[in-house]
């Protein structure tokens, strides 16, 4: 597998390619670095309409035009307060998602993908072996991954929560997407972290209630499952305390490094 890493406004996207010849592959990461390049600068001029906070504007970067739509489609599903912020967040997914496409022109792939932090794009074939460079073995997403194999992965992962720094601002420790896209997974889970709120006498808690647990994680849930209604969400995780949901067919004794040892 070929990879590399590009820092970009401070964020490093990782990327890699795997195909049955070594250069084809290696071809396609420097193609997409070059690629990714520019279009994470081609957004930065459109930064400020979307922190504007209205979703009527019109972005020139296909990356912010991606971001907002999926930001109108989480309106539609009954999300209208937090939509237009996490639509911030969702422009990481919307470049990881354009430099994988471009990655793949071209060339035959085995396997690509594009990360920064824990969102990223995916388009791994089914029989497809995913060798990641060792600092991103730990990676939550990469959790996800082995959680949803055997099998083809395509489409996007985000991760959001207490362990994702800068992220949501609800109680949930994880809440992982997958979903069609980077840039769907990314809304989607900083939407649905959001929604796991404790009540305030479990947080002044040093062990917070049983009940008061699972009842935080099934807000989430009742916000996962119109995303998912909408196409937003293939498939969700959520953790807090030990505890854990999952929305969709995954493999829950794959998920380790999500620290749950009870599942519903």
């Amino acid at each position: 597998m070929s990879t590399t890493s590009v820092e970009i406004f401070g964020a490093m996207y990782h990327l890699g390619a795997s195909s049955e010849g070594g250069p084809e592959a290696d071809s396609a990461v420097a193609a997409g670095a070059k690629f990714l390049r520019q279009a994470a600068a081609d957004a930065d001029g459109d930064m400020h309409l979307i922190g504007q906070g209205h979703l009527d504007v019109l972005p020139r970067s296909e990356a912010a035009r991606t971001a907002l739509e999926a930001a109108r489609t989480a309106v539609h599903a009954g999300h209208p307060e937090h939509s237009v912020a996490a639509a911030r967040y969702a422009v990481v997914g919307a470049l990881a998602d354009q430099t994988v496409r471009h990655m793949g022109e071209g060339a035959s792939l085995t396997s690509a993908y594009v990360v920064s932090g824990e969102c990223g794009a995916f388009n791994i074939g089914f029989d497809a072996v995913l060798d990641v460079p060792s600092e991103q073995r730990g990676a939550l997403w990469l959790e996800m991954i082995r959680g949803l194999r055997p099998g083809a992965v395509k489409g996007g992962i985000a991760v959001a929560g207490r362990r994702v720094p800068d992220s949501a601002d609800g109680d949930a420790d994880i809440v992982a997407v997958y979903a069609r896209s980077s840039v769907e997974a990314a809304l989607s889970a900083i939407l649905i972290a959001d929604s796991v709120d404790l009540p305030d006498r479990a947080k002044k808690q040093v062990i917070p209630a049983t009940e008061d647990i699972w009842d935080a994680l099934s807000k989430g849930v009742r916000v996962l499952s119109p995303l998912r209604q909408a196409n937003l969400v293939r498939m969700g995780v959520l953790a807090l305390r030990g505890r854990g949901r999952c929305v969709g067919h995954i493999a829950e004794n794959r998920l380790l490094r999500f620290g749950v040892s009870d599942w519903r």
